[in-house]
């Protein structure tokens, strides 16, 4: 993979004239600012992974040599010259000037400092808690009628778990006294929630119809959800809003283009390249 995920600079023949090579081909030096280069331009997992292993690194380096023969092989063939190479080429040319630029001039808009991330820490807290936690117990019946005639008896003092033990129809929390167990709100049963929403700690449903029958629920507890740590954040939250103000800064700019490029779009020819480029998904 990394001897395919880069090649040698097209520069390489003057490169490292003014530093020792890491490796020469055919005496022409790969210098460490070439092999560097290469390195920055892969993608992060396997960048991240050679700056952590001294031997892939210098397996990395010993490949990059032979990528370098490979290419010098090539030019004397005259692939670079190839029309289907150049065109290649020009379109990864293109790719790195656009992306040079984007750097260069967004780069002092995109920058996220600790106060961004603790003025929008403090405005959406709600997004930094977590759910509220629910401890429920049903009873199951086959019928309206059933859990009418049990929810009336639950009315007049009757105990819940008792009454869960012997009329509930679902085995596995029969024996329990009808105990469902600890949920987040969202996670609970969907036919529930609705319900629950307007619940308080200790209430008891009206009857709620399931694929599995009907039910009354109690709503044993609360454990109201917590703020997480801003400590625990920060470092994703730097990552989403940089994403942000990309995002934003790189709408800006192309509107700012837009004054001066006059851009047509061609609504046809693009659904037609569309419907005939996109496989269907299976």
């Amino acid at each position: 993979m990394l001897l395919s995920a880069c090649g040698p600079s097209t520069s390489s023949q003057e490169a490292g004239k003014s530093e020792t090579a890491l490796a020469k081909v055919d005496g022409k030096p790969i210098s460490v600012d070439e092999v560097r280069l290469s390195i920055e331009m892969l993608p992060d997992a396997p960048r991240i992974s050679l700056t952590h292993d001294k031997e892939a690194l210098r397996r990395y380096v010993e490949e990059y040599a032979h990528k370098e023969m490979i290419y010098r092989e090539a030019l004397k063939q005259g692939i670079d010259k190839d029309p289907e190479v150049r065109r290649r080429v020009a379109a990864a040319e293109k790719t790195i000037i656009t992306q040079h630029m984007l750097d260069k001039t967004l780069a002092d808009k995109v920058k996220v400092t600790d106060e961004d991330l603790k003025k929008y820490f403090e405005e959406h807290k709600d997004e930094f808690t977590a759910e509220d936690q629910l401890t429920l117990a049903h009873i199951q019946f086959d019928s309206l009628k059933a859990a009418q005639e049990a929810a009336a008896r639950l009315a007049r003092g009757e105990d819940f778990a008792k009454l869960a033990q012997a009329l509930s129809t679902d085995p596995m929390s029969k024996e329990k006294g009808g105990l469902l167990g600890t949920v987040e709100r969202s996670k609970a049963p969907p036919e529930f929630i609705d319900t629950l929403a307007k619940m308080k700690k200790g209430e008891v449903s009206a009857p709620i119809k399931t694929q599995h029958g009907y039910h009354l629920v109690k709503l044993l507890d609360v454990h109201p959800g917590k703020l997480v740590a801003f400590e625990g954040v920060r470092e994703p939250l730097r990552r989403f809003l940089a994403q942000e103000k990309q995002h934003q800064a790189l709408e800006a700019y192309i509107a700012g283009l837009k004054k001066d490029y006059k851009v047509e779009l061609n609504a046809a020819e693009i659904d037609r390249f569309v419907q005939a480029t996109v496989t269907p998904k299976k």
